[in-house]
């Protein structure tokens, strides 16, 4: 078998979801217990917000929310899981997000406090993300946000810098620890332990849009 060669750049705006499926974009809901919550075009059938980019008509971005369970409280864990790429140190990965608010008070609306992961794995065309709180082969974290689960607030007393971006911000993350050219995945997790549908539980939803793959020997 001949080794494997540096990836191609190249740029997912999720402009149709189905587009982006067709592309060899998947998504698995790991969640325990499991809900109907899936990643998906605006997040709900209505959109919650504008995209960041838009090249069509439709909502232009994907989204995933805390029905992701069914329970008032579980393990939320539900990804989103790119094409198969070939890693090389050095090579950039970046996209934007944010958090979608709900009503919290006359005078406050909140995210609830929501988390997202990335990580990568170098496990080929594989996809096991495992169940709950595990990751499968996807055992290379890349960047956390938010992983303490703070609150974002629209009431700008309650404001906290290090809560979920709510409106939408860049991230960017560097692939490291692979030898050589190596053939993978990576992938977004939307993960909040104690997350659900009871009146007390972290999470709303959070959004991604126009995902970059640059690799270093570009």
């Amino acid at each position: 078998m001949a080794p494997a060669v540096p990836g191609t750049a190249f740029t997912e705006e999720f402009d149709t979801v189905a587009n982006a499926f067709s592309r060899g974009w998947t998504i698995k809901n790991a969640t325990e217990p499991r809900g109907s919550g899936i990643w998906q075009q605006g997040g709900e059938v209505n959109p919650w917000f504008s995209a960041f980019s838009n090249n069509g008509s439709n909502a232009g971005f994907i989204g995933v929310n805390t029905y992701s369970t069914a329970a008032d409280e579980a393990i939320i864990s539900n990804w989103l899981i790119s094409p198969e790429v070939t890693f090389q140190n050095g090579d950039k990965i970046s996209f934007y997000t944010r958090a979608v608010l709900f009503y919290a008070s006359a005078t406050d609306s909140s995210d609830y406090g929501n988390s997202l992961e990335l990580r990568m794995s170098v496990a080929g065309s594989r996809v096991d993300v495992g169940s709950g709180a595990t990751v499968g082969v996807f055992d290379m974290p890349m960047l956390a946000i938010n992983s303490s689960l703070l609150e974002a607030h629209s009431n700008p007393a309650l404001f906290n810098p290090n809560a979920f971006p709510t409106n939408w911000t860049r991230f960017e993350a560097t692939v490291t620890g692979v030898s050589r050219p190596t053939r993978g995945r990576f992938a977004f997790r939307y993960y909040v332990p104690g997350g659900g549908l009871g009146a007390t539980a972290p999470g709303s939803g959070i959004a991604i849009d126009k995902v970059e793959y640059s690799p270093a020997s570009r």
